[in-house]
């Protein structure tokens, strides 16, 4: 038969005592992949902003100054 587990109102049950560290110890692995992903996700998006071409710089990479040859 099943047991009665009535609850009475103002009886407190068995006080749970909470262990911080071991939160931790179980978080700690998640916060160490979050930084790294943040850091790679911060990296790629420094490198693409440092290779978009600027607003000026239109000139062909062969041609040395503003000389035309005409054969």
């Amino acid at each position: 038969m099943t047991t009665n587990d009535i609850k009475r109102i103002g009886k407190h049950g068995p006080q749970v005592q909470h262990q911080y560290s071991n939160a931790w110890q179980v978080m700690k692995p998640f916060v160490h992949f979050s930084v790294k992903a943040i850091s790679a996700i911060a990296h790629t998006l420094i490198y693409i902003i440092k290779h978009i071409p600027k607003p000026g710089s239109h000139k062909a990479p062969g041609r040395t100054g503003g000389k035309i040859i005409k054969i």
